[in-house]
């Protein structure tokens, strides 16, 4: 059964097969013996083959990819063939009370209840249950709307065919209007499979959502690292597969790497709940009210203009006035001026962000370049590098001190120092002492144009 369910579409083919072989026999059976109820059969099943060839073609079609005409893939065709089958039952349904009626009302046609009309009644419900298995079966395994509605239909044609093949015992058994009951009760069981064909497909091309497909995949989206708030999700079904779109809301600051990264794993997440989904995430800032220095962040991101902003202070005065400073790094090649209208605007974002901002500091700074040449000189200055670890190793609070690197820059050392310290103590302490010993290399070694020294645990 699962290598069928691999290749629904040969299923599928072999169902219309048997179908062109069951509307023949009813046919030439129900003509031989008058019967309306085989008959009703014989043209219930010519329907059914119409249905199975729909089905057949939406098999085929639904697994075709997505295209420029079709990106959301080929998947709805199964369901357009699966209601277009249950109206093509209700109209079916129509016919056959109709003459049923007419028949018990004007008198009962002459009927022969052959052998050989028994033969193939009892035949036929054999061969259509077997079918109804494998249709299901096939069907739930590949997620086949139009392969389960064919399944339906054939689970009706079998309770059908017993109606009839007790309407023609009755008629051998001598009460002669058996047959056109068993015609009504055809066309009821025919109604009810099919009213409840064309509702449930009705309502997937309607787009109503799957039952506790959306709950689930807001779940699975809660439990990703990163995710604040799941602000929306939508799914609707389109043939086997599910189509969802979600709206998420994180952290302002999120890097677009970072928000790309977050939206990998919100996939990953919704696929191990509702393996045949296809995700579409939308990604928004959440606002933290009380934390002002993602909030300035965030205006300057908007607005765009700047680009690094850093060493942002807030600073609350007794009186509750709020004054901020700020470094903000622009292209070197920018004129004062230019500048200048930058940092105004920038200003206006911040306050439009906090209204309640009375002072904005921001003190401009060149951006480096990309590319800075030099070249290491540490090897060729080994007293300068030396004279360093003594002046880093005289620190209280410093261990070690591990690497010592001097690059030629413009003809300019640029000192690089590491120097391992207590891994308990706080970063803001860390950064003390990282502060302090570039401080006493520049006044111990004035030769260095510029230190950046790292404390490591």
């Amino acid at each position: 059964m699962q290598r069928l369910a691999r290749h629904p579409e040969h299923v599928a083919l072999a169902s219309v097969a048997i179908g062109v072989c069951l509307v023949i026999a009813k046919l030439v059976v129900g003509l031989l013996t008058g019967s309306l109820g085989i008959l009703s059969e014989a043209v219930h099943s010519l329907f059914d083959l119409a249905a199975s060839t729909f089905t057949l073609l939406a098999v085929r079609t639904s697994r075709k990819p997505a295209d420029k005409e079709h990106p959301y893939g080929h998947g709805r065709a199964e369901n357009l063939a699966a209601f277009a089958e249950g109206i093509l039952l209700l109209m079916i349904a129509a016919l056959i009370s109709f003459e049923a009626i007419r028949r018990l009302v004007s008198g009962a046609q002459p009927v022969n209840p052959a052998g050989y009309a028994f033969a193939l009644l009892i035949g036929t419900v054999v061969i259509e249950s077997g079918r109804a298995v494998v249709l299901h079966e096939v069907g739930r395994r590949a997620q086949s709307e139009a392969m389960l509605a064919d399944a339906t239909d054939r689970v009706a044609d079998v309770l059908a065919n017993i109606g009839v093949l007790v309407g023609l015992a009755g008629v051998r058994a001598g009460v002669t209007w058996a047959d056109a009951a068993a015609a009504l009760l055809v066309a009821a069981v025919i109604v009810r499979a099919a009213g409840m064909l064309a509702w449930r497909s009705g309502d997937i091309l309607i787009d109503r959502a799957p039952a506790g497909a959306e709950s689930a995949l807001r779940d699975a989206i809660l439990s990703v690292d990163g995710v604040r708030e799941v602000r929306g999700v939508r799914v609707r079904r389109s043939g086997p597969n599910l189509i969802g779109d979600a709206s998420i809301a994180t952290g302002r600051m999120l890097s677009v790497e970072a928000a790309s990264a977050l939206v990998k794993d919100v996939k990953a997440k919704a696929h191990e709940a509702l393996p045949r989904l296809d995700l579409a995430v939308g990604v928004e800032g959440q606002e933290q009210r009380g934390d002002l220095v993602e909030r300035i962040h965030a205006a300057a991101a908007r607005n765009g203009g700047v680009r690094d902003l850093h060493n942002v202070t807030v600073e609350r005065e007794a009186d509750g006035r709020l004054h901020l400073t700020m470094h903000a790094k622009l292209p070197a090649e920018e004129t004062l001026a230019e500048a200048s209208r930058t940092s105004r605007s920038l200003e206006q974002s911040i306050r439009a962000e906090l209204p309640e901002v009375t002072r904005i500091d921001i003190h401009l700074e060149p951006m480096d370049p990309a590319v800075v040449p030099g070249h290491d000189v540490t090897a060729r200055n080994r007293q300068v590098a030396e004279r360093m670890r003594a002046v880093v190793e005289s620190h209280p609070e410093v261990r070690r001190c591990v690497d010592v690197e001097l690059s030629d820059r413009h003809s300019r050392i640029h000192a690089h120092v590491v120097a391992e310290v207590a891994g308990d103590i706080s970063l803001e302490h860390a950064h003390r002492i990282e502060s302090e010993l570039e401080e006493m290399i520049r006044k111990e070694i004035p030769e260095a144009y510029e230190v950046v020294t790292r404390v490591t645990a």
